[in-house]
């Protein structure tokens, strides 16, 4: 089975010989909000889900089979307000931001997070480039059945973007579904 993030223009592909065969959609939910008032830190990983992230999951229907989680708390947390039946697996981890770990975003030096934005193969903060983590999420996405799965916002941009070059224009958004295709060679 492979997995590709969904075209950026819809386009008919049923006339190519090789044209991938749908193997049914990924369910991506987007880990519940963490909290309105809540700062924004760089690679955080033990925010709790606040009232309204658990209600807006709690609303949503829940997903046939396992859902496979990714490691930090809101995610944990979401997947299993989703389903008794979770599994959490560390390769769905978030980007990992080395030194600016729990920094705010005005705490770093505007050159480094100029060259971060500016180019995907840059690590000014000694963590994983942009490249490294979408390259990392989307194989891992292709080397998996999963039918659901619980991530942080980072991880679902992976999923979604067609490439790193594209990550920050994609926008998700807490507790949010998105369904995405799944193919596999015909």
């Amino acid at each position: 089975m492979t997995w590709s993030p969904p075209p950026a223009e819809p386009r008919d592909e049923s006339d190519r010989e090789d044209a991938p065969v749908a193997a049914g959609p990924l369910i991506v939910v987007v880990a519940g909000r963490t909290g309105p008032n809540h700062r924004v830190r760089f690679g955080e990983t033990d925010t709790a889900l606040d009232e309204r992230g658990s209600a807006d999951i709690t609303a949503l229907a829940a997903p046939p089979g396992p859902v496979i989680s990714g490691p930090e708390r809101a995610t944990r947390e979401t997947a299993s307000l989703l389903s008794s039946a979770v599994i959490v697996d560390a390769g769905l981890a978030s980007l990992d931001v080395g030194r600016w770990t729990g920094l705010l975003p005005e705490e770093i030096p505007g050159a480094q997070m100029a060259a971060w934005f500016a180019d995907p193969t840059a690590r000014p903060h000694g963590g994983e480039s942009l490249t490294a983590f979408v390259g990392r999420i989307q194989a891992w996405a292709v080397s998996s059945s999963a039918s659901c799965l619980v991530v942080a916002g980072p991880v679902a941009q992976a999923l979604i973007c067609e490439d790193a070059a594209s990550f920050f224009a994609v926008d998700v958004v807490p507790g949010a579904q998105y369904r995405l295709s799944q193919t596999s060679a015909s």
